[in-house]
């Protein structure tokens, strides 16, 4: 009796033990901090980031994870607003995280800049429009804002229209492609380029009638302007109602088609774009892109939707942040995860061939762009350039 006892005893608490060592046996997950905007202005973008990142993490995790430890993209919502940014910023540096994703809008980017920029952690910033300093703690994802503008004023140059408008907005991203406009037009190849008017705005305006009259009484042969969310339609009711007729350069960040379908009544007749690589998929030849572009949009096809610009932003940032660890291994510092994506090359991903060797801290150029032109009857992007415009 006694031994059956016993071996009772040992039976039970080796049932008990066994689940425990399981759980302790089982991997811990790694944590990414990522800072995005996923309320206020900008919370069309953020909520697109944040499906990457969701379909990304699952992605990892279904093939193994991070050498067989599962992810976890840990986001934060700084609601469009740098000063939350930077208490989040500051949040994930007192973690001692060394490395992060965000935030996701440029004067958000901006903001958190000094922080990290001089001893990290490396900040992998998803708005194209911040130009960080070569070789250092902070990335930015996509084309820059720069590339773009270089890459629509060629277009248009090489179209035959040179006399140029531009109507830009007077926030962060709107004073950086004002900059850019600018020195797209000092490069020599855009010497017959004339910029006849130009014109400013802020976000808040109900109205830029005034600003449109002016410019079309300058006779320009298209407009550029870069301003997202509600702005842009206020921009495209101006047009409309100021009787501007002439193409018309949108921001990517508003390639996307459930706001451009609430534009129909009032869309100019040629609405063109900065696309990239991956909104031109279906016209692109075969290739490690496009496989890259393929595990994308079977991604998104698997949640029923049908992925825009903003969808386009976390993607790379995401995959290039996970291969990083692979290589490196789970106490990475930051200092070593700065060394290793400034020295990353050959990494294939929806926008292209990444290579940051080139010291632009985005890896990608003008070469991963094609314009796009709308077309509101089919509700798509149709490519209208070669890479590079």
């Amino acid at each position: 009796m006694q031994i059956r006892s016993v071996a009772t005893l040992m039976l039970c608490l080796a049932i008990a033990i066994v689940p425990c060592a399981t759980r302790a046996q089982a991997p811990a997950t790694l944590h990414i901090p990522v800072i995005i905007s996923l309320t206020g202005l900008a919370a069309f973008i953020g909520h697109g980031e944040q499906q990457d990142l969701k379909l990304v993490e699952a992605l990892v995790n279904k093939q193994g994870g991070v050498n067989h430890r599962p992810i976890a993209f840990d986001i934060s919502d700084d609601t469009s607003n740098p000063q939350t940014a930077v208490q989040l910023m500051n949040g994930v540096i007192a973690q001692k995280a060394p490395i992060l994703i965000g935030p996701g809008l440029t004067q958000d980017c901006n903001a958190t800049t000094p922080l990290v920029r001089d001893r990290g952690p490396v900040a992998y910033c998803l708005s194209p429009g911040i130009n960080p300093v070569a070789g250092g703690f902070i990335f930015s994802a996509n084309v820059s804002l720069r590339d773009c503008a270089i890459v629509a004023v060629r277009y248009f140059r090489e179209r035959g229209l040179t006399r140029l408008a531009i109507l830009s907005s007077t926030d962060a991203t709107g004073q950086e492609i004002d900059q850019d406009w600018d020195i797209a037009k000092s490069l020599p190849e855009n010497r017959t380029i004339q910029y006849v008017a130009r014109e400013h705005f802020n976000l808040t305006d109900v109205t830029v009638s005034a600003q449109i009259a002016r410019i079309k009484a300058a006779n320009p042969q298209a407009l550029l302007t870069w301003s997202v969310g509600p702005a842009f339609g206020t921009e495209l009711h101006g047009i409309a109602d100021g009787g501007l007729d002439v193409p018309v350069l949108g921001s990517n960040g508003v390639m996307i088609y459930n706001q451009l379908e609430q534009y129909k009544g009032f869309m100019p007749k040629e609405l063109i774009f900065n696309g990239v690589l991956a909104s031109s998929y279906e016209s692109l030849g075969s290739g490690p892109v496009k496989d890259a572009q393929t595990v994308f949009f079977n991604a998104f096809k698997s949640i029923g939707v049908k992925p825009d610009f903003p969808n386009m932003l976390a993607w790379d940032p995401a995959l290039i942040v996970v291969d990083a660890y692979k290589h490196l291994g789970f106490d990475a510092t930051a200092q070593q995860f700065r060394e290793y994506i400034n020295g990353l090359h050959g990494f294939v991903g929806i926008t292209g061939v990444y290579d940051f060797r080139d010291g632009t801290q985005h890896g990608v150029g003008q070469n991963a762009i094609i314009m796009s032109r709308w077309d509101p009857v089919k509700a798509e992007f149709v490519p209208v350039s070669k890479r590079g415009g």
